[in-house]
């Protein structure tokens, strides 16, 4: 995945996609997220691919709560287990803030689909989610606390320790930033919950949006539009039939930075003696390419972007309320190996004076100390594996801007990073729109809510003109549902994807006669598509 990064970058995201499909040999939860993410960014007619692979990760993630949920609160040795023993394995525990991002992700996706209904039931889960995480928060860090109390108590692993402040050398700078500070948390996310806010007041739900804006302006009150939208917002349902476009602008840019593994030494006290262990622990690298939108322009109007969320800063506050998880284990691991090479030595010295007492030959005493030091230095390499996987294709920052415009057709205009100036039509309906663009370095992605290129609907139809016996053909231009993400051989998953599925394939072969003869009927009001003026 690294070295896909330059080519993310670039926006060449057919060769991203290929190169996670060779990464991964395990389709877990970050496959399936890192897949999602770039097949939407390909465009509107990858919509419905990456909303399956999406909802796919969705179903794992609900079954990490379940299961990380039980052990950490499960007794004290339970957690104290937990603590010592996690490491890298097949399955990856997906980081607060990227289940965040997952749902708000998911509610975008919805949009460009016209599923309004759906991008709401996104941003209700978003909310019962974060009960959970933070309880899980809460459960980890008594777990470490608790079995901190636990090796200081044991003679072998008293000079344990979960304060990276006692670990020299290692960069805490890079957690510890103005940015990384001002941070309530990890895994509330300001522009997820405007978001969120966006959807229930699109769907007249005042009660339900309220609260979402009023916890971005929480976490971000510098937001000027955060305060208008609530300040508005009665207002707003009760004109719900606008004669106007109410259009939300969420802009990503910049790229996550690498978490990537970092060795340091550190000395312990064995047997009254200094020893020597090699721990590894994750960095995250600096910050790089950061880039504000300069220019935003809908038809003659300039939008105002305003940085609503810092999901590079999200990342670092997680791995700074990780570390003394981290820290922990490895230096628990490392005494622990440390104490058996030390009792191993003195075995072997042990044996090596009573064979000189009598006057044997000691070579067999010497190769059964170094052996011994061999294999506890395999157990000191084995300690020196860190998981340094993450959601690599998330944006760095999120920008939005909300402003009222004229219904139709609208030139949408807005400067790259490179410095070039882009420019393309978008089409504005009365009332609520979302228009999301993903800014590369010298290219980016446009998706618009309720975009005819990203319904469904249309890339189904040839299915249902095809006999069960034969092979069902693919729509052109769209790519076909590749084989690895179907979800896995579990009921939930299953169930899961069943929704969507069914939603694809709602249209009829009789619906052209049933709506009057009409060669191409609009999906809403059943009028012919040319002569439609509704906002649909």
């Amino acid at each position: 995945m690294n070295d896909a990064k330059e080519q993310f970058k670039n926006g060449d995201l057919q060769n991203t996609a290929a190169a996670i499909q060779t990464a991964f040999k395990d389709k877990n939860t970050l496959y399936y997220l890192e897949l999602g993410e770039v097949q939407r960014l390909q465009g509107p007619t990858q919509i419905p691919n990456s909303t399956q692979n999406l909802l796919a990760a969705d179903q794992l993630v609900s079954r990490w709560e379940i299961t990380t949920s039980d052990k950490v609160r499960r007794s004290f040795s339970g957690a104290s287990s937990y603590v010592l023993s996690e490491g890298v394995s097949s399955e990856y525990d997906p980081k607060p803030y990227e289940v965040t991002l997952l749902s708000q992700t998911l509610a975008l996706n919805h949009l460009s689909q016209g599923r309004w209904d759906d991008a709401m039931v996104e941003a209700k889960k978003m909310a019962q989610r974060e009960k959970l995480i933070e309880e899980l928060i809460q459960s980890k860090v008594a777990a470490v606390l608790k079995t901190e109390q636990e090796q200081q108590n044991n003679q072998t692993t008293r000079g344990a320790t979960s304060r990276i402040q006692e670990i020299n050398g290692y960069p805490i700078n890079l957690l510890d930033d103005e940015e990384t500070r001002s941070l309530k948390n990890s895994y509330q996310n300001p522009a997820a919950y405007y978001l969120s806010g966006f959807i229930h007041e699109s769907q007249g739900e005042a009660s339900l949006a309220a609260p979402g804006y009023r916890l971005a302006i929480e976490l971000r009150p510098q937001v000027s539009f955060f305060k208008t939208s609530i300040a508005k917002l009665d207002s707003n349902i009760a004109n719900q039939k606008k004669s106007f476009a109410d259009a939300l602008i969420v802009i990503d840019t910049g790229y996550m930075p690498k978490i990537t593994p970092y060795q340091i030494s550190q000395t312990f006290n064995i047997g009254g003696n200094s020893k020597l262990a090699t721990l590894t622990f994750p960095v995250i690298e600096k910050s790089t390419e950061r880039y504000k939108p300069t220019l935003v322009q809908l038809g003659d109007r300039a939008a105002n972007p305003e940085l609503v969320a810092n999901i590079d800063a999200m990342a670092r506050k997680n791995l700074h309320d990780e570390m003394p998880g981290y820290v922990l284990r490895a230096s628990s691991r490392a005494l622990v190996s440390l104490a058996a090479q030390y009792a191993a030595d003195q075995a072997a010295q042990q044996a090596a004076r009573r064979n000189n007492q009598n006057n044997q030959n000691n070579g067999t005493a010497a190769i059964v100390g170094a052996i011994a030091g061999l294999i506890t230095g395999y157990g000191l390499q084995a300690i020196n594996v860190t998981d340094t996987r993450h959601w690599s294709t998330l944006p760095a920052q999120t920008y939005m801007a909300r402003m009222g415009m004229p219904i139709g057709p609208t030139v949408l205009k807005y400067t790259l990073p490179s410095g070039a100036t882009l420019s393309q039509t978008v089409n504005l309906v009365g009332g609520y729109n979302v228009i999301y663009i993903r800014m590369f370095r010298n290219r980016a992605t446009v998706l618009t809510s309720n975009d005819p290129a990203a319904l469904p609907a249309k890339v189904m139809t040839p299915t249902l003109q095809a006999p069960a016996t034969q092979a069902v053909p693919t729509a052109v231009g769209v790519s076909p549902l590749p084989a690895v993400i179907q979800p896995k051989p579990q009921e939930g998953a299953f169930e899961g994807l069943k929704k969507l599925w069914g939603g694809l394939q709602e249209p009829k072969l009789d619906e052209g006669a049933a709506n009057g003869g009409n060669a191409n009927p609009c999906q809403y009001c059943n009028t012919d598509i040319e002569p439609c003026i509704n906002p649909c």
